[in-house]
């Protein structure tokens, strides 16, 4: 593929994508703008990464259900499940509580006033046809269930950004895809109601939604028509879908089980051959997937909590939702964010504090390998000699090195991973999965709790893509291992350089203990730089590129972002402390020739001041 050329500040990327994962900020002053809520950039932004910005789709569907079943003041948060939905609840219940006591300590400090009975509560919505005329809305015309049920989390709006946080890191909302197909199928019924002269629902259900939890609904009101937009719409995702049948999702989903666990590659289905994980007795039984990376994350820890109550311990830095998920959703955890020297030694006397006191043991261990963004790979024979001293869980997340270029899972009781990156590469579907390892001690009691607490909210048009996206993953993560060497060891060696992260130069000895042998592995996509002149030297730098430029990693085309300004900026200096610059530009290198992408760097570092 050749290289994207910029794209206008706003779009989504990839360009003319429905549902595109990430969105553009062609300049560093367009990602502080973001982040300081700049109008100039925010009413530009026709798209943003799903789990920060809400899809138009969502929230055109959100504003739908909020017209007919919230009261005035009050806003909406929608769910796949009642699991999720109630979930939400829980977390908005809890924040608020532990803000009041925080107040209560510090007056300084703001609170929310606590709901009172009814004021955060569940609506159940079912969508469904009323009759051909709205069936034939359906863009795919193949969607297997009979209807859809959403479930619709309404609350003060005073309260929206607790619901945000829920839905920002566990990742379990709505996807767009299941947005857009409710919206058209709401916007034919009301059309079908229009015409009849009716003034109430005449589903074939008898009713459409039902109160949950709580009291409350306001009067509905006359929802926007679906136009000829459908058409365009439908055409592009058959199209670029490869027409595949939705009704085939189970299918799918088996596939892409498979596919994870190392027992089907795109090789492996036309010539016989196989990529194997390396763990004996694993298979797709072991394999779980959600919603998105963070589900899967989230979804791992609740498991465990569901075996026992015990705070976590984040072996160095992180992804920025990692963190949350284990702060905010159980007892808490340690945060060792260097990953590397003294934090063994520290890991270790925590171990053996807690080990002294069994009504507070240490829950488990969570870590990436390599971690985003510094790339560094924790001593995984380390950890896991620890782990079963200690008599706690080792959860990896591989979504990095992935596991063509890394075995993680030897090591790993369980690995998380987020399937919208290099898994599907086409950047326009979101996944995540969770395999749990054969062997492990804490298999058998694992395998309940996962089955028991995690959801497949994959959608069924998402399975269709995730699955079709992923056929060729093997093929493309070898070639992004052999671009991004080369753009490394160009950076490398150039004076205008401070530090470049990446796994061959970060770390390289603990990489090298879990780098598979084969001829596809690599040490991935994924660098960090930062520049001797500074701010000065990575503004340049970024502004200069002519690739894709925003949020996400793992992408079929190159795509670059200052990672930190978009992930911690009201945290700059706590994140400067594990050596997280405020500077660095991350880069996600794609398929594109390596000769150009070499001469599209050359160029940029041109651009940078000597100091």
């Amino acid at each position: 593929m050749s290289l994207i050329s910029q794209v206008p500040l706003g779009d989504g990327v990839p360009p003319n994508t429905r549902n595109a994962v990430s969105v553009s900020f062609p300049t560093w002053e367009d990602n502080i703008g973001y982040e300081k809520g700049d109008p100039r950039v925010l009413n530009r932004m026709k798209n943003g990464y799903p789990r920060f910005f809400i899809a138009r789709s969502i929230q055109a569907l959100a504003a739908y259900f909020e017209r007919r079943l919230a009261l005035p003041s009050e806003s909406a948060m929608l769910f796949p499940s009642l699991l999720a939905a109630e979930q939400c609840v829980v977390f908005i219940r809890d924040q608020v509580q532990q803000q009041q006591q925080q107040h209560k300590q510090d007056s300084s400090t703001a609170c929310y006033r606590i709901p009172g009975p009814g004021q955060v509560r569940i609506v159940q919505h079912v969508v469904e046809p009323s009759d051909r005329k709205a069936a034939s809305q359906d863009a795919m015309s193949r969607v297997p269930e009979a209807h859809v049920t959403i479930y619709c989390v309404l609350f003060p709006e005073n309260l929206f950004s607790l619901a945000k946080q829920y839905w920002q890191h566990t990742g379990n909302g709505i996807s767009p895809r299941l947005a857009e197909y409710c919206m058209r199928i709401e916007n034919a019924n009301d059309e079908c109601e229009q015409e009849a002269g009716l003034h109430q629902r005449s589903n074939l259900g008898g009713y459409r939604h039902r109160v949950l939890s709580g009291t409350g609904a306001s009067a509905p009101e006359q929802g926007e028509s679906a136009g000829s937009e459908l058409e365009v719409s439908t055409y592009v995702e058959e199209r670029f879908g490869r027409n595949l049948d939705p009704k085939y999702a189970a299918e799918m989903k088996l596939a892409l089980r498979r596919r994870i666990a190392g027992a089907l590659t795109e090789g492996e289905e036309k010539h016989g051959t196989q990529v194997q994980r390396g763990v004996a007795g694993l298979s797709a039984e072991d394999v779980f997937l959600v919603a998105t990376g963070m589900s899967a994350v989230f979804y791992a820890h609740q498991a465990l909590l569901s075996i026992r109550r015990g705070k976590s311990i984040c072996f160095g830095f992180p992804y920025t939702d990692t963190l949350k998920i284990l702060e905010k959703f159980g007892p808490g955890a340690y945060f060792l964010g260097h990953g590397e020297g003294s934090d063994y030694e520290e890991l270790e006397r925590i171990l053996k504090r807690h080990a002294l006191t069994p009504e507070d043991p240490i829950l488990a261990i969570f870590t990436e390998c390599p971690s985003n963004p510094l790339l560094k790979t924790a001593d995984l024979p380390r950890l896991r000699e620890l782990a079963i001293r200690f008599k706690v869980a080792l959860i990896v997340d591989e979504t990095i090195g992935n596991f063509v270029n890394i075995d993680a899972l030897s090591y790993a009781d369980i690995v998380v991973s987020s399937l919208t990156k290099v898994f599907s590469g086409d950047s326009n579907v979101m996944g995540g999965s969770i395999v749990l390892n054969p062997n492990s001690r804490f298999y058998v009691p694992v395998r309940l709790a996962v089955h028991a607490t995690a959801e497949d909210l994959i959608w069924c048009e998402d399975a269709i893509f995730l699955e079709r996206n992923s056929r060729d993953f093997v093929r493309r993560v070898n070639e992004i291992n052999c671009n991004a060497l080369a753009v490394a060891e160009l950076l490398q060696a150039s004076p205008k350089v401070a530090n470049v992260w990446y796994p061959k130069f970060t770390t390289p000895s603990n990489y090298d203990k879990i780098k598979r042998s084969n001829d596809a592995t690599g040490y991935g996509g994924l660098i960090s730089v930062t520049f001797v002149s500074g701010e000065r030297g990575s503004r340049a730098f970024y502004d200069s590129l002519l690739c894709c430029k925003g949020p996400s990693l793992g992408t079929n085309f190159t795509l670059a972002s200052p990672y930190t300004l978009l992930a911690h900026f009201t945290e700059l200096e706590w994140a400067a402390q594990y050596g997280v610059d405020a500077n660095l530009v991350r880069i996600s290198v794609g398929l594109e020739p390596c000769e150009d992408l070499l001469a599209m760097f050359q160029t940029s570092l041109k651009a940078v001041p000597d100091n």
